[in-house]
């Protein structure tokens, strides 16, 4: 084999090894994005998921509800 073919050859490989090393970091950054938008999902599904977050601000509404009830009617 000729050294222009080796060189063309070469050449070839390393546009190769470029191209596949571009699409595995174009990949790892959307994986990375894509880990961060799983874990803000999941921290929004649990807090979803906490009834007793929900009954406590529930509890709390209803208690200020009721003492502005109280308040108005008094005024």
């Amino acid at each position: 084999m000729e050294a222009r073919e080796q060189l063309r050859l070469l050449s070839l490989e390393m546009e190769m090894q470029r191209a596949w090393l571009a699409a595995y970091l174009d990949d790892k950054e959307t994986r990375a994005a894509m880990r961060r938008n799983n874990v803000l999902l999941q921290a929004l599904m649990s807090v979803v998921r906490a009834r007793s977050l929900w009954l406590a601000a529930f509890g709390i509404a209803a208690e200020w509800w009721r003492q502005r009830k109280l308040r108005t009617a008094q005024a």
